[in-house]
């Protein structure tokens, strides 16, 4: 009798752990669905930012529109090193929310707001005249005064990105991810208003060509730092006892690994994008095409691996790692439901996509293709840019940095060499180079979040007080 009551009891227990098993799955993800979509959102905002400059910049002719966009793409190439160093606010915030220290978040915020600027002023000082760099380039000749305008232009607003990327980094490791949002949003509107006025000169506004829209945006960047400054003063409560000098060590120390993988990466994908640009001009439209579609699947999936950040950071701040294996878990299953969703419709609907996009049945067809090779690689690449993002909270950001940029300077422009000029497959040829990035990307990544070196790190300090990842001497 008392052994059937021994097995009844042993029962009800294991129904009641895995109930509770359960509920904490179904916390996490709520939680991080939560996260994520605005952050998601702010991302599409950023995108629109630029489409609507690219709308409004059009009207001025194609060497305009050609020179802003190349002046685009080196003006994120300078950004990235902040981008990448700014994440790491988030990641330390995370951590010091976990351990019940939200003024040291504040004390990282400041800190990175002042380091990002900083790197924003010599932005700045190297933008006030690139056309000796447009000329190394070999830009056509008129496209570069519209390219060096734009560029000095928008560059005014660069200390501004890099200190309300502080900012902004800080507000969602904090749980708030709407305010960014909202802001982000806002600001969109504004610069909208002040780009068409400023570009063609309507509303008093003086009419200064390409370079009205660099200003319209950089005017839109101070605002929006100028409103997320009030809200972090607001919202600052006690005082901290990190020194501005320990709390900027330890940014620099997880965020220039990964500032240096997101320009390593950024670099290779722009030399990948010039070798498609030299095999024809039909493989270029349809890589475009098939690019900007994706970033419907990629983004979301970016947003979800930095609300896996988030609560790594702080389920590591509170000395859980099992909660930290939960966020990551969770983090993957969402990302790789909607990628893969999306991966079919691309597959079933690739043509139809294309079709919108174009009238050119060559490259249509080639768009197609290209969709159907996006669709192969969308679960992949869900597991990547989540254990991406999870690793970053666990401060793991050197080996994985190198990793990064060893993977795709190995598969994406070699690929496109290889592959898509010399054996003449084309962008197909090239976007291989993407199968083949997110399948070592998983692997290498996966074996790191299961058995890295971050791991027997987090033992290390579990009784104590220093921060994960911290430098040595802390």
């Amino acid at each position: 009798m008392s052994t059937g009551n021994g097995t009844r009891r042993e029962g009800w227990v294991a129904d009641a752990t895995r109930a509770a098993l359960h509920h904490g799955a179904s916390a996490t993800m709520r939680e991080l669905a939560a996260l994520a979509w605005p952050i998601a959102a702010g991302m599409l905002g950023d995108t629109l930012l630029g489409l609507v400059d690219t709308k409004l910049v059009g009207g001025l002719g194609r060497d305009a529109l050609g020179g802003v966009g190349v002046a685009t793409t080196l003006m994120f190439l300078n950004y990235s090193l902040i981008f990448g160093v700014m994440r790491a606010v988030k990641v330390r915030t995370a951590f010091a929310m976990g351990e019940k220290r939200p003024e040291d978040g504040v004390r990282y915020a400041t800190t990175g707001a002042v380091l990002g600027a900083s790197v924003g002023i010599v932005v700045w000082i190297l933008g006030r005249d690139v056309t000796g760099l447009l000329t190394l380039l070999r830009l056509d000749a008129p496209l570069i005064p519209r390219a060096r305008d734009f560029f000095a232009a928008v560059t005014y607003g660069a200390p501004a990105v890099g200190a309300l990327l502080a900012l902004v980094n800080h507000r969602q490791a904090r749980g708030d991810v709407q305010t960014p949002m909202a802001v982000g949003l806002g600001g969109n509107v504004l610069n909208a208003f002040l780009a068409y006025g400023l570009i063609y000169g309507r509303w008093g506004l003086p009419r200064l060509g390409v370079a009205g829209s660099g200003y319209a945006t950089a005017a839109t960047q101070w605002v929006e730092l100028g409103v997320m400054i009030v809200l972090l003063a607001r919202s600052a409560r006690g005082k901290s006892t990190l020194s501005y000098r320990q709390a900027a060590r330890e940014l620099i120390g997880i965020g220039v690994p990964g500032g240096l993988q997101m320009a390593g990466e950024l670099l290779a994908f722009n030399t990948f994008t010039a070798i498609l640009g030299s095999i024809g001009a039909a493989q270029m439209a349809a890589h475009q095409i098939a690019l900007v579609t994706i970033r419907t699947s990629f983004l979301p999936g970016i947003a979800v691996g930095e609300a896996s950040c988030i609560l790594v950071g702080r389920a590591l701040g509170q000395r859980c790692l099992s909660e930290a294996d939960r966020a990551n878990r969770a983090a993957i299953t969402l990302a790789v439901g909607f990628m893969a969703s999306c991966g079919v419709v691309f597959a079933l609907f690739g043509g139809a996509i294309a079709r919108a996009f174009t009238r050119d049945t060559e490259v249509a067809s080639i768009a197609r293709n290209l969709l159907l090779v996006a669709a192969l690689f969308q679960v992949l690449d869900a597991f990547n840019v989540v254990l991406r993002g999870s690793l970053r909270g666990a401060a793991d950001v050197r080996v994985p940095a190198f990793l990064g940029i060893a993977i795709v300077w190995t598969c994406v422009p070699t690929a496109a060499f290889f592959l898509g000029k010399l054996a003449g497959w084309g962008a197909i040829g090239g976007w291989c180079g993407f199968v083949g990035e997110t399948i070592l990307a998983t692997i290498l990544f996966g074996r790191r979040w299961s058995h890295g070196s971050w791991r027997a790190s987090y033992a290390e300090h579990r009784a104590e007080s220093v921060p994960l990842g911290a430098p040595a001497s802390a």
